[in-house]
């Protein structure tokens, strides 16, 4: 029989993750907002120091918490009765999960180097530029379905919808 987490243990990963997910939420709204606030900017100083915000929760708020979120989701679901791949619900989960942590690592931190680079390099002047416009808006639209996604995941977490998956009959 496989590892079962008593009642205690099952409770201190269940607070870990939900933490970690709240600071991973909290992470992308800051994100979000200071990315809208960032076209509001008065000048290259101001500008660069949101950008540096950004960049500041991206690497705590984002990175680690949606890293500590995916291990104690996938720990959650192998240790409890619900198993890794036994429901819909905890499938969309992990997938939703997966997906958004490989955008972030593929996308989100260069595009924030990119905005901070040209942010030191222009100042004020950046925000006048193309290229930093379409990776303002791209890093605007990424945060907005990170908190989609999350907002999803949370609502799937209580509804659980769509059952157990149902194992293919064996051929014989």
């Amino acid at each position: 029989m496989a590892y079962r987490l008593n009642l205690r243990k099952k409770n201190l990963l269940v607070s870990i993750h939900v933490l970690s997910i709240v600071a991973w939420f909290g992470g992308a709204m800051c994100m979000f907002m200071l990315g809208l606030y960032m076209k509001n900017a008065k000048n290259g100083e101001q500008l660069y120091y949101i950008l540096s915000d950004m960049h500041l929760i991206d690497a705590t708020l984002i990175r680690y918490p949606a890293l500590v979120v995916f291990i104690s989701g996938v720990l959650l679901s192998v240790w409890t009765q619900w198993g890794l791949v036994k429901y819909y619900w905890i499938v969309i989960k992990l997938v939703l999960t997966t997906l958004i942590i490989i955008f972030g690592i593929m996308f989100l931190g260069d595009w924030l180097s990119f905005l901070l680079e040209t942010a030191h390099h222009y100042g004020f002047t950046a925000l006048q530029k193309h290229d930093f416009q379409t990776t303002s808006l791209s890093l605007i639209l990424a945060s907005a379905m990170n908190i989609l996604a999350m907002t999803i995941m949370t609502c799937v977490t209580y509804f659980k919808p769509f059952g157990k998956i149902k194992k293919s009959a064996k051929s014989t």
